[in-house]
């Protein structure tokens, strides 16, 4: 276990100040949007936990049939059948170091509106990353130990949570081989939201996910459609209002390659610790290295009590 020393070369509570304060003062050239994890990261789909061992859904697992019909003196049924399960969770946490070396410190020394730009601009960098790192993680499977529950993965049929989708078929998502986008793509969708969908107007997709490549084809596909139908020419109304039978179509950056999703929102839930929603740790400087350390830590999973409400296209091209 490492000894840590407290740090004298440096005002230390002004660095650790600062870490709440800093200013967005880098102009980024490498990261991209994180759709998925804004999308889930914000509102109703955004639960906050207070600690516990794991992550828990109850769910129904299938119809209750203990009741029926009758007449007069009948004698009615007093027994029911188990028709609720659980499903379990683990935590799963993410980390990045702020790393501060000496030479960078006596480089930004001498006055202290220096030193605190030089922690805005780690920390910055920092945040950037693990928000980058979330949301791979939330899109697709990694190769990485302990890597958070993925839509991909979320959206199948196999085994999620303490659940098996190939053993309690309740447990599985609906997932069709696609094809070619401009020729059964929008018929593909159609036919994967009925069948994922509990009535008309109730329980169907809340939105759809998708690759970059894919929502260009589909934009391609609707917009002469659009104009053939729509006089005012309001098929030609921006990427930002893409939608399919009303539901909004995005894309996020690192969605598998050919797969569209249809994600019923109301199931599908991004929980985080109360404690380590993005915190920052204290600076820290490791006895047997000239550096000074801080993290930033998320600690959370995706979950779903519901697999039957979300549906997942593959091999679209």
């Amino acid at each position: 276990m490492a000894n840590y020393a407290i740090p004298s070369t440096l005002n230390t509570v002004a660095l650790n100040t600062s870490l709440a304060n800093y200013a967005k003062t880098l102009t980024d050239n490498s990261y991209n949007d994180p759709t998925i994890y804004k999308l889930f990261n914000m509102g109703a789909a955004k639960r906050m936990v207070d600690g516990g061992l794991s992550l828990t859904e109850t769910l129904i697992k299938e119809k209750q049939n203990a009741g029926g019909f009758y007449l007069g003196a009948d004698v009615l049924n007093n027994s029911q059948t188990n028709t609720l399960s659980t499903v379990e969770y683990r935590w799963q946490n993410a980390y990045e170091p702020i790393v501060i070396t000496r030479d960078e410190e006596r480089a930004n020394s001498g006055q202290v509106h220096k030193i605190l730009d030089l922690v805005a601009t780690k920390t910055e960098l920092s945040r950037k990353a693990i928000v980058d790192r979330l949301d791979q993680a939330l899109s697709k499977p990694l190769s990485e130990a302990n890597y958070l529950i993925d839509l991909d993965t979320l959206v199948d049929t196999g085994a999620l949570g303490n659940l098996d989708g190939s053993s309690d078929t309740y447990w599985q998502a609906t997932e069709t081989a696609s094809g070619t986008f401009s020729t059964q793509g929008l018929t593909d969708m159609n036919t994967a939201t009925l069948a994922v969908s509990s009535g008309a107007n109730i329980d169907s997709p809340t939105i759809y996910i998708t690759t970059k490549t894919i929502w260009g084809k589909m934009w391609n596909t609707l917009l002469p459609l659009e104009r053939l139908s729509n006089g005012d020419m309001t098929g030609n109304r921006g990427v930002k209002n893409l939608t399919f039978m009303g539901i909004p179509v995005v894309w996020g950056n690192y969605i598998t390659a050919g797969t569209m999703l249809g994600i019923n929102e109301n199931y599908v839930r991004l929980q985080v610790d109360t404690m380590t929603d993005l915190v920052t740790t204290d600076f820290i400087s490791p006895t047997n290295q000239t550096v000074k350390v801080a993290y930033y830590l998320w600690r959370g999973n995706l979950t779903t009590g519901n697999r039957r409400r979300q549906f997942k296209l593959t091999g679209v091209s």
